[in-house]
Parts: C-alpha cells; sequence; structure tokens
C-alpha cells in the first residue's frame, strides 16, 4: 500500500514506559449488560499515531472512549482493569475527569461546532476552564488555528459563524477548538469519513503533522488511510485485540491470519 510519510518506529516490544502514551491493562467493558471490550492490553506509543481498526461494532470507539471515560455517560456501564496515562489510572476514584478531559481531546466523525463564531467555537474549552484573559485567549486562538492549518483561511473573519465555513474547515476547527487545550493525546474518531478526497488527504496531512505535539489514537474504517497515516495498528474484533504492530507489518506480513482475512477483504 502507498505510504505517504516517513516513519521511526520501534517494535511494539522495544517500546518503553517512557515512550508509552497510553497503556491499557485488562481492560473489560461492559454497555447495556454486554461485553463489549474483553480483556484489553495494549501499549501505545507516545507521539505517533495509532490506528484502530476492524469490521462495525468491534469495539473500536469503545476503546477510544475508554481513554477519556466517555463510555460513562452511558448510565448502563461497566468498567474493569487499567488504563495508564502519565504514570497514573485514569479509572482511580480520585481522577479528576475535567482534568482528564483536557489532556485528552477528542475529535468525532462529523464536525460538531457551535452556532457561535469561530473564534469562540476555539476558546469554549478554555472559558470552560476558566480562563477569561482576552490576550491569553487571542494567543491560544491563534496558535491552534495554525496547528489546525485554518488560520490564513479564518484570519480576517474570526467573528464570522462557524456555521458559515466548509466542511472540512469545520472538522479542521474542531482539531483547532481540541487543540486549543493543548492536549497530550488526540483521540479522532473517524474524522474524514464525510469528507471528499481531498479534503481527506489534508486532514491526514494535518494528522500527520500534530505528532510532533501529541499522542494521536485514530478509529477509521478505511484500511488505505490507516496504512497512510498510522505509525501502528490495532485490529480488533468482537471486542478483542487481536494483533497490534507497526502498520508497515501489519499492512503487509500480518501475524495472524484473522488479520490478513480482514485486510485483504476476505470478511469485514
Amino acid at each position: 500500500m502507498l505510504k505517504l510519510f516517513e516513519r521511526e518506529i520501534l517494535s511494539v516490544d522495544e517500546i518503553s514506559q517512557a515512550q508509552t502514551g497510553i497503556n491499557v491493562r485488562d481492560l473489560c467493558v461492559h454497555l447495556n449488560s454486554k461485553l463489549v471490550l474483553n480483556n484489553i492490553n495494549i501499549r501505545i506509543p507516545k507521539n505517533k499515531i495509532t490506528a484502530l481498526i476492524g469490521q462495525s461494532g468491534c469495539g473500536k470507539t469503545t476503546l477510544l472512549n475508554s481513554f477519556n471515560r466517555m463510555n460513562e455517560l452511558n448510565k448502563n456501564h461497566q468498567c474493569s482493569g487499567e488504563v495508564w496515562i502519565q504514570n497514573r489510572n485514569i479509572y482511580n476514584r480520585k481522577e479528576r475527569i475535567s482534568r482528564l478531559r483536557r489532556q485528552i481531546g477528542m475529535v468525532f466523525q462529523r464536525p460538531n461546532p457551535f452556532p457561535m463564531s469561530i473564534y469562540e467555537n476555539v476558546c469554549f474549552g478554555l472559558r470552560i476552564q476558566g480562563e477569561n484573559n482576552r490576550r491569553k485567549l487571542d494567543d491560544s486562538v491563534e496558535r491552534a488555528l495554525k496547528n489546525a492549518a485554518l488560520w490564513d483561511e479564518v484570519k480576517d473573519r474570526l467573528f464570522d459563524s462557524a456555521m458559515l465555513l466548509s466542511g472540512g474547515q469545520q472538522q479542521r476547527l474542531m482539531i483547532a477548538r481540541a487543540l486549543a487545550l493543548e492536549p497530550e493525546i488526540l483521540l479522532l474518531d473517524e474524522p474524514t469519513s464525510a469528507l471528499d478526497p481531498l479534503t481527506t488527504l489534508y486532514i491526514e496531512e494535518l494528522i500527520n503533522e500534530l505528532k510532533k505535539q501529541c499522542t494521536l489514537v485514530i478509529v477509521t474504517h478505511n484500511m488505505q488511510q490507516a496504512a497512510r497515516v498510522s505509525d501502528y495498528a490495532a485490529f480488533m474484533h468482537r471486542g478483542e485485540l487481536i494483533e497490534f504492530s507497526d502498520s508497515d507489518s501489519l499492512f503487509t506480513m500480518p501475524a495472524k491470519q484473522q488479520t490478513e482475512d480482514y485486510i485483504t477483504g476476505r470478511y469485514g
């Protein structure tokens, strides 16, 4: 498969604790009394892009949501196991959710700008956190929009409605809104599935640049995209982690027959 981006890769066995962004240990998740994730163990590298792949319903998004405890929005949620970030288990009862969600940003499948200006969309999270200093907000908005490759397109209309932006611009605005909080981890749930091919490539190039700043985990159904953009890939099936390795190995020489069957289109 075509690879657009150069990579510096360690094998998954060589990833040290210091090089780990997210460490998942024996994670099980039940939603509505159904076992959705079964004994997941994975060490996601820091400042790399990890793709979660697998057919619909395999648990990819549930695993992604486990990293910032979004699954708890479901009242019928049960979780066991541990998720370690920066030497702390985020499922510890003393964990502050507000702190966690500032540290771990999220971008969803479809852009969801608020019906307010571009400026206010970007600084929304900062205001929630209590930041009201205009100079700091201005600096944060400019920095986030530049990091999301959107500044040059909107710098002269920051106070226009975000709803007037194109779909691709709105998705980059959502990335900027997450980046304004300076997260250490950015979660992306099929961020390009509603975009045209050219805009998709633009977002992929942006994602590749963002790993200089943070750890990224992306859910995608697009095998070509996963191969292009990710440094590591995890194949999931029916709530279980089947295989996890660097993307070059997984997409060209998978260790498991089940993985090969999926990426070659024999099922899924």
